[in-house]
Order: C-alpha cells, then structure tokens, then sequence
C-alpha cells in the first residue's frame, strides 16, 4: 500500500527521519556531472519493483512513457543482468513522481520489495538464513547485488536491535529519494519474518550534511516465538500449580485442575508448532522458487559456455562458408533458448538480405522464407531487417505489432504469416561491414527476450562474423589456387616451389611427367637425390641463393643444373629462381622455374667433340704428315743406328770397353725406332684388318713376349697378377693394336710405381642395362671389359682431362715416355668403337678401364706353324731395293 495511506506508520516518521523532496524541486538534484554520468550502478531489478509496485497501486501510469523519459528499455528491464546508470534512475524517479504525485513513491516501492518476484535473489538469501538478525547482518552483501553506488557495514546493537551505515562511493551523486527507498527496503525485510514493519530511525543523513546515512533498525518477536513463550511460561506454570495442589486437602479438584493445564498445555503447544510449520513451510517454499530459479540460470549460463565452446570448434575447423553457416544454426537450435532462429546473408552484390538457414520453422513457413528478399538498394525500406543491416545495431522488438509505425507493410505481413511476436535482430558485422543477420523468436513458449538474449547474440554473430571472413577469404584463396594451379599445371614449363632448406613443396603437372614421379612420392623430400642430382652442397646452396636474393630482390638469378629423372637419365635445366614472401616481407619460398636444356646440351656437346675431333684431326693430320714427311728418312738414319751396333756387337769381343757405349747407341736407337713407329700408328688412324680375337689370349700373349720381360727387368719391385673371366665373350678387333694397348697400360701403370707395387690386369663381361656417365659416356649393350690397376702415384684430377693428349706427358726426367703411348691407348679404343674409364687418387693408384662391344662370332682355327727351315729356304734369291746404299 502507498506510504501516505498508511497513518500509523506516518506517526514513526518524525523530523528526525525523513528525507523530504518535492517532485517540483527534483530537477534541481540533478548536476550536470551526474547527468554525464553513464556508469551501470543499479541493477534492473530495482525498476522491476517500481514497475511492479506501479503496476499493482497505480495502474493508469504509462509505464512505456516512463522508460522512455528515463532512456531504459522494458527488455533491459526484464534483463536481471542489466545494471542502469545514475542519470537513468534520476530520471525514472522523476517522472514517475510526476506522474503520481506521490513524494513517498520511492519509500513505498522499497516497502514492497518484499513481495514481489522481481527480487528473488534477496528473498533466497533472507529466507535461507532463517533468523531476522542475521538477515540484517547481511545486508551489506544484499544490497552490494543490485547496487554498487553505496558501501554498507551493519553492527548488532542487542538481540533485535543492529544500526546499517550506508556511505556513498566516492564521485557518486546519490538522491535523498534513495535513502527514502533503502529506509522502505529495511522496514520491509522485518515483515518476511515478524509479519511486521521494523522500526527505523534516522539519526544522521548524508543528504542533510552528514557523512553517511546511519539507520537504527529494531524489530518485534515472530508470532510463533511469542507463542513458544506463552507455551513455556504456561508449561511452567502449570508444574507450579500441580506442586502446590500437593499441599491442599481438596484432593476431589485435582482432576479438573490438572486435565485443565493439561488441556491448556496442549493448545499452546499446538498452536506454536502449528504457526512455527507454517512459517517454515513458507520459507521453503520460497527458498525451493528460488533454487529452481539458480537452476535454471545455471543451465542457461552451461548452455552458453558450450555455445561460445562448440562455436569457437565449428568455426576453426570448418572453412566452407555454408558448411560454416549450417554449424553455427545447428549450435544455437541445440544451445539457445528460442524457438526458432535463422541467418540471412547479404547476396555477392549486396543488393539483397537472403535467408540461409534456420531452425524451427515448419516446412511451409521455410518454404516462403527461402523466397523472401529483403531489399538492401531500396532507401524506402524500413524493416527491422533492414534497419539492424543497414544501422549495424541490434534490435529488439517485444512486440512486433505495437511497432508499426517502424515495420514496414511487408515485413508485418511476414510477422502474421509466421506467427512471429516478439523479435530480435542482430548484425553480423566485420571490421564495419554488414554481412548479414542473427534473427531469434520465440513462438511457443513466449518468454520475453531480455538484454541478455541481445548481448549472447551479439557474441554469436561477432564469431560467426570473423569466421565467416575466415572462410570467405579460404575460398577466395582456393580459388584463387586453383586458378594458379590451373596456369601453372598448363605450363609448357617446370615449375617448383622450395622451402629454405632445399625441400620441395610443389611441383606442377609438367615436372611431374618430366622427371616421372609423382608429388606425393617427393614432396617434402630435398630436392638433392630426386630432381637433382645428389651434392652435400645443395642446402649450402639454397642458402647462398637465398642470401642473393635478400640482398638483390629487384635481380633475377638463372643457373644450370644436370638434374636426374626417376628413369636415371640426366637432363640439363637452366632455372630461374624467384622469392615468395610471407605477410611479414619474410623469404619463405622459392619459386624455381626450369626450362628442359638437355637437347641444347647435346647439341653444344656434339659441337664441342666435334671441335675437338677437328682440332684432334687437324692434330693427328700434323703429326702425320710430320711422320710422314720424315718417316722414310728417320727410317733410314734409325737403321744404320741399329743394325750397325749389332754388326759391331757381334765382332767384338764379350769383354771389351766399346760393347757398352754401342749398346747404347743401339737402345737408343730402339727408342727412336719406338717414337717414329707410334706416330706412325697416330697417322694411320683406323682399323684396317680386324678379326675375332679375346682379350684374354692377347694379355696370355703379351705377358710371354720379350717385351713383358724387359719390363720386369727394368721394374723388379713391380708384380702383374691377373684375374681373367674363364668364358671372356670374343671382340672384334686388330691383335696389334690391342696388343700395343695391353703393353702401354701395363708399361705406365709399372712406371706410375717407382718403389714398387702391385698391377692388376682383369677381363670380365659386363652388361650396361642403361647408359653410363663415366669418364666418357657409356651406352648400353654387352661388353668386353678390360681393366688395369696399380697403387702407384695417382694422376692429379687437374691432368685427367689431358693425359689422352699426344706428347702430353707428367714423367719426370730421366723416367721413359714420349706422351704418345695414351693417346695410342685412347685411340685404338675409340677405332674399336669402345668407352675408356679412368678413376685415380693421388697417392693411391689408377684404374683403367676398356670396354670392348662383343661378338658372338667364334675365332678362326691356328694356321699350321712355319719351321725355322721354312724361313731359310733352299736356295732362292732375296731382291732388296733402297735408295740408301747403305741400307743394302
């Protein structure tokens, strides 16, 4: 009941206690720091009361006019967690004094408080601790709930007596109508245990130059504890009078005496457990609403945890923008408390607002969803769609059909189609733009939406938002990938991508054929042993390349690579490498550009032998025509230089002085002989006479021949063992020449050891199943191979390419060799249409190797041998013709 309809309690308010204000001065309170002051202070369970308390005593008010004037809305006002500023309930105070013409308004809500539903949560605390004191023990914790402009400290002043300080926070201009309104609240809470108001006084007002408001708050005794005492007084005395009874003679009145106390007892006691159930009932009653009430709020808040959570999951792992949109709706059907839901997105041009998904609806209403467009390009649309688009702001309409000044015909048909009540909208907005809308209602079980339903949506479609660019962005990006890998996989080109250590990441289609593997079988694999070939320099050279680039990013860099396709054919590519950065201007990739060389190569090598064919031609034509020119004549000098110390030899006697000085005349002479017979076999270059022969004899021959023993003569450290294949496949050849071969391998190889060492000489068969790069190019096919070894000095790496020259030789003085007898070997192998193999390290020996094509022809039989008689004759006549007279 209002504050001024109640006469006894207006003779408890003295001069003392009041807090007085007019409804005509009230704008006065008002400052312009507390109008500027928009800190949530009061919890919108304290309008919920006046509203409440309106609602009940006066009814006429126009509760809608009322938030209007004091900018709250009837949404934030259900919303039990919306907290309202100073200058919101300065407001609301006012025109509601204005409009009731009470002055007491705030003093009576407070009085109500105690009844009504909107402050459950004080209720819960008072009830559940069941004894008025500790209630008010309480209270600063109670009132810190829905208010937090005000610190409050009480102090037990006697059993049903405590005194509340409340002081204002510091920079808060609190108003003398909310004293009025905690003195009310004080009274009230006494009534939830004694049925009573408490007696409040006011000794000290902060609003009438005090420190602080201080209350002095006493209460009487429940009506059930003044019944237990009347029950235990009468109790008391009733064991008082049945003593006395002892002492008295009229025994006949002791019956009616006592059943009568008796009787009288039981009453009492009836009556006291009787009102002492009822409140208890009363009280649980009360205190199970409310845990219903935190039960409820409790799963609301558990179902927006894992709202947030399983969003937060939908959302990192699903990049498909309507896969992305069909999670989010299925999240909020399962996890929000509304009826129906759905998401519109704004069309590619933006010209529409389309309906995407919901949740809800019954399949006809979907039906005309999915037909229905909200128009984006038309200025005239008014819609609640459109304006929450356009505007960027939520809205929230709890009754859709009062608002039809602000709906637009269409959107109200749509409301009436679907039922629809009350609505909210919320933007889905990214970084300013609009993408599209959270739309919520509730068509059966018409729970008012709240400030809270707004602000959770707004959660949801600030994650959705991002994610939905998230994934938007991935598919661009997709796309904008497979365009790229369209073009790149079309190229007539090799393409790679490598990371900075040399691993490749991508390979496009072309590369892919080119090399014959497949991405999968080498990506993330190095790019040394695949397209490459094998280098411990590869890593060191990326990252030389890399560490160009960095300093040169305008210059483009090309090299040449022999690389190796899965097949083990080498290719020559020439690349061009460019860098691919990262969001942070950082060298992550490297974009390898190849172009297939290999034909060019060829070319070039061709060119290139052919060049050196020429000059070893133009060579060989030289020596030849050298040798040839003085052939005869050298012939002719060498003869008498050999012939004539024979002569000699073979008149003198075995000791004389001058058989020394002629034999060397003599080798001398040999040794010339030898020269002038090896430029000769370099001017007559071709086979003429070949037949088929084996390895193996030729070899079996030369170790027999005078030539093998001068060699173990002249180099007696030196041992020749040999490892020949028993079945060796025949060649096609001349025998003096491979012989020559045989006899200058072996010759060198003793030399190359001057302190002695081993030669191996060794035959085996050899197929080459794919071409070979050795020291010259080996093709496939069958092959006779020959090969000698020694642990002699080694050939530098540096002479390798030359020692096939002629006249090219490293012997130092006073060892034999002309640098005729390699070139000899090299080419008499290549008339053979063979390979030459050579490997050497210094200090540790060479190896050549011969590979001779095999026959399966068969060798001829031995003729029949010729006796030493045969060569004498029997008689016959030699005719010898020389224009050297003494060569006859």
């Amino acid at each position: 009941m209002p504050y001024y309809t109640k006469k006894a309690n207006k003779k408890r308010l003295d001069s003392s206690t009041q807090c007085t204000f007019l409804p005509i001065k009230l704008k006065n309170c008002f400052s312009k720091d507390t109008m500027q002051d928009t800190k949530p202070l009061y919890n919108s369970r304290i309008i919920k009361v006046y509203l409440d308390y309106l609602e009940k005593y006066y009814p006429d008010v126009d509760r809608e006019s009322l938030l209007q004037a004091s900018g709250m809305t009837l949404y934030e006002v259900e919303d039990h967690a919306h907290w309202f500023n100073q200058d919101q309930v300065d407001r609301f105070q006012e025109a509601m004094i204005n409009q009731t013409g009470n002055e007491h308004i705030a003093r009576d809500a407070g009085r109500f408080a105690a009844s009504t539903e909107g402050i459950g949560i004080m209720k819960q605390y008072m009830l559940g601790l069941m004894k008025l004191s500790t209630m008010y023990l309480m209270m600063g914790r109670l009132i810190k709930i829905m208010n937090r402009a005000v610190e409050v400290k009480v102090r037990k002043l006697g059993p049903r007596k405590v005194e509340i300080i409340a002081t204002p926070e510091p920079g808060i201009n609190e108003k003398p109508y909310q004293c009025q309104n905690r003195m009310g609240m004080f009274e009230s809470a006494a009534k939830l245990f004694t049925k009573e108001l408490a007696h409040i006084e006011h000794p000290e007002c902060y609003h009438k130059g005090g420190k602080y408001c201080r209350y002095i708050i006493s209460w009487d005794t429940t009506p059930f504890a003044r019944w237990r005492i009347i029950r235990n007084y009468a109790l008391i005395l009733t064991c008082m009078v049945t003593v006395a009874l002892l002492f008295l003679d009229s025994i006949e009145l002791w019956p009616e005496i006592l059943a009568g106390s008796a009787i009288l007892n039981l009453l009492l006691f009836f009556v006291s457990d009787r009102l002492e159930n009822k409140s208890l009932k009363k009280s649980l009653e009360m205190q199970g609403d409310a845990a219903k009430e935190h039960m409820e709020e409790m799963n609301s808040r558990y179902n927006n945890a894992l709202l947030v959570q399983e969003i937060g999951q939908a959302t990192s792992t699903i990049l498909n923008p309507r896969s992305l949109i069909r999670a989010v709706g299925g999240i909020m059907e399962k996890r929000l408390d509304f009826d129906r839901g759905a998401i519109w997105l704004a069309s590619k041009d933006r010209t529409r607002l389309v309906y995407q998904f919901g949740y809800g609806y019954e399949h006809e209403h979907e039906f005309l969803l999915r037909k229905t467009h909200f128009h984006l390009d038309n200025p005239h649309s008014k819609g609640p769609f459109v304006a929450s688009f356009r505007e960027q702001k939520p809205v929230l309409l709890n009754d859709i059909h009062e608002n039809g000044d602000k709906v637009s015909e269409r959107s109200l048909f749509l409301a009436r189609e679907l039922n629809v009540r009350s609505l909210v909208c919320v933007p889905i907005v990214y970084e300013k733009e609009s993408l599209g809308l959270l739309t919520v209602d509730n068509l059966h079980s018409r729970r008012p939406l709240t400030q809270t339903d707004v602000s959770l949506l707004i959660g949801v479609a600030s994650q959705t938002a991002m994610s939905l660019v998230n994934a938007r962005s991935f598919q661009k990006m997709q796309d904008s990938e497979k365009k790229y890998r369209e073009l790149v996989e079309s190229a007539n080109r090799i393409i790679l991508r490598l990371d900075t250590k040399g691993h490749i990441n991508f390979l496009n289609e072309f590369a892919q054929k080119f090399f014959g593997f497949e991405e999968r079988e080498v990506k993330g694999k190095s790019v040394a042993g695949t397209v490459l070939l094998e280098g411990e320099t590869v890593e060191k050279e990326v990252r030389t390349l890399l560490e160009r680039i960095q300093a040169h990013p305008e210059k483009r860099f090309t090299r040449e690579t022999r690389s190796k396709r899965k097949s083990g054919k080498e290719a020559w590519i020439v690349w061009t490498f460019r860098p691919i950065y990262n969001s942070d201007g950082v060298i992550y990739e490297i974009l390898c550009i190849g172009n297939d060389i290999t034909d060019l190569k060829e070319v070039e090598k061709e060119r290139r032998e052919l060049e050196l064919r020429l000059q070893r031609a133009h060579k060989m034509e030289a020596i030849g025509t050298l040798a040839g020119g003085v052939a005869h004549d050298l012939n002719n000098i060498l003869a008498g230089l050999v012939s004539y110390p024979e002569l000699l030899l073979m008149q003198i006697p075995e000791d004389s002085k001058l058989r020394k000085p002629i034999e060397t005349i003599q080798k001398s002479g040999e040794k010339a002989a030898s020269i002038v017979q090896d430029l000769l076999t370099l001017a007559r270059r071709g086979v003429a006479v070949t037949e088929v022969l084996n390895l193996n004899d030729i070899i079996s021959d030369y170790l027999k021949s005078p030539e093998f023993e001068n060699l173990q003569e002249n180099h007696p450290a030196v041992t020749v063992r040999t490892d020949l294949e028993t079945d060796l496949q025949n060649i096609m050849g001349s025998p003096v020449h491979i012989s020559k071969t045989v006899m200058n391998l072996i010759s060198n190889a003793a030399e190359a050891m001057p302190d002695g060492g081993s030669v191996m000489v060794s035959t085996k068969n050899r197929y080459v199943d794919s071409p070979m790069k050795r020291y010259a190019h080996v093709d496939e096919g069958e092959y006779a191979v020959l090969t000698v070894s020694d642990t002699g000095i080694g050939i530098p790496e540096k002479d390798l390419d030359r020692i096939f020259e002629p006249f090219y030789t490293k012997k130092v003085m006073g060892r034999s060799g002309t640098g005729l007898g390699m070139a000899v070997v090299w080419g008499t192998v290549k008339d053979h249409n063979g390979y030459i193999d050579v490997q050497s390290t210094e200090g540790q020996g060479t190896t050549f190797t011969l590979y001779f094509p095999i026959t399966r022809r068969q060798a001829a039989g031995k003729g029949r041998e010729v006796s030493q008689e045969d060569y004498q004759g029997k008689g016959e006549t030699v005719l010898v013709v020389d224009d050297i007279q003494e060569q006859r």
